[in-house]
């Protein structure tokens, strides 16, 4: 394409991030994807391990953190990538919390020149695949680093949610003995 257009080799597409998907107030770049002065493709390069972003931003180990505890944003890097037809399949190095659903992706260290919509289905350490429609770059490798925003989802309690039992389904006049002779 740079052939065609040579004017456009410097051209730098810049991404915004919804205060209401992404929880903190992140800043792109170029590749560069930074939540103050935090930036996410060097933090995963130095740390090797997903983290967590805490409320206030800063890194929080996930092996560290018990089962239930997780942030709204997690950094970890992509083992494998699958892409075709307009659907991508990615692996990540990393246990997506089960109460939670992927709200969007965002790919630290690649440009977005040349990315597309498509469905991603995100597979976890445990294969739990969770799908988002999101813009994937052009060129997404693994070992690349990948920043998911989670929200929470319900997930009814076996121990408290449970279904009304028939009898309790029936009204008082299904209930009667009277309503149950034939007349």
């Amino acid at each position: 394409m740079f052939d065609l257009l040579p004017s456009l080799k410097g051209v730098l597409v810049t991404r915004s991030f919804d205060p209401l998907t992404w929880p903190l107030p992140m800043t792109s770049t170029g590749a560069d994807i930074r939540v103050g002065e935090l930036d996410l493709r060097e933090e995963s390069c130095r740390r090797k391990l997903a983290f967590y972003l805490d409320d206030d931003g800063q890194p929080v180990c996930q092996s560290l953190c018990a089962p239930t505890q997780w942030f709204p944003v997690l950094v970890t890097r992509v083992r494998s990538a699958q892409i075709t037809g307009g659907r991508a399949i990615l692996h990540v190095d990393a246990a997506v919390p089960l109460p939670t659903a992927v709200a969007d992706l965002a790919f630290p260290g690649n440009t977005l020149a040349g990315a597309r919509m498509m469905d991603v289905t995100v597979v976890d350490l445990n294969g739990h695949r969770r799908t988002v429609h999101a813009e994937l770059p052009a060129n997404v490798v693994a070992t690349g680093t990948i920043s998911l925003a989670l929200r929470s989802i319900s997930v009814p309690d076996p121990l408290t949610d449970t279904c009304p039992s028939a009898e309790t389904r029936r009204t008082p006049a299904d209930r009667s003995p009277t309503a149950a002779s034939p007349s």
